[in-house]
């Protein structure tokens, strides 16, 4: 009688502790902030760094900047196609996140991907790559456009590195790096984009992120009196 019990409890811990961080007014954990941030004007509140705007290109041909992004939560990496290093295994750590079933349903969580060699990849070559890759339409976005603008995007709004480098594999040096951004556009997490274990716990803090959005929607729709 005794191994069923302790069976249970090994199985229920782990859901009831993602519970407790997740649900009720008085969440346990709380997803940082990243970059630099300012004190507002009134003194009190805080001013924390957000993704600037942008003005790019997605993979079928369409303009795609920053407002397609409003009060979405998406996580956001640097690649390009031809790389032979740590690209391949970036992206099937994306796909992997593209296809968590917490995240399938949601019209809000998207997944953005910016080439860093946007002479090579253009929106046909993005578009190639993403059916290789299975990504789905409307879900994960491929984008390219002016390299210069890019860059600073990079290196500004996502505090990460992309450049062209002869001396690096495949002639570009870009970061591992994957962002996890809210809907207000603040940087939220930050993670090892080629390590299994830093990718999964991604997947958990943007359930919590998820999850919080609900929580502070329902007390919205239903205000305490």
């Amino acid at each position: 009688m005794r191994k069923p019990l302790i069976l249970i409890l090994i199985l229920l811990v782990p859901s009831l502790a993602y519970l407790v961080l997740t649900t009720g007014k008085h969440n346990i954990k709380k997803l940082q902030y990243f970059g630099p941030k300012s004190l507002a004007a009134n003194g009190k509140d805080t001013i924390y760094h957000t993704i600037p705007a942008f003005s790019l290109i997605d993979q079928d041909g369409k303009p795609f900047g920053d407002k397609d992004l409003n009060n979405k939560i998406y996580v956001a990496n640097f690649f390009f196609t031809s790389c032979p290093t740590i690209c391949p295994k970036m992206q099937t750590l994306m796909k992997k996140i593209q296809d968590t079933d917490d995240f399938k349903k949601l019209n809000d969580f998207k997944l953005v991907s910016f080439t860093v060699d946007p002479d090579n990849d253009t929106p046909e070559k993005l578009k190639e790559f993403s059916s290789l890759i299975k990504a789905e339409k409307n879900r994960w976005y491929f984008l390219t456009g002016n390299r210069d603008s890019i860059y600073d995007l990079a290196y500004k709004g996502f505090m990460v590195n992309a450049m062209e480098d002869k001396k690096a594999d495949g002639g570009f040096l870009h970061s591992d790096i994957m962002l996890l951004i809210d809907k207000e556009k603040r940087v939220r997490g930050i993670y090892e984009g080629t390590s299994y274990k830093d990718v999964k716990r991604l997947i958990d803090e943007a359930k919590v992120l998820v999850a919080q959005y609900n929580s502070a929607r329902k007390e919205n729709m239903n205000p305490v009196r």
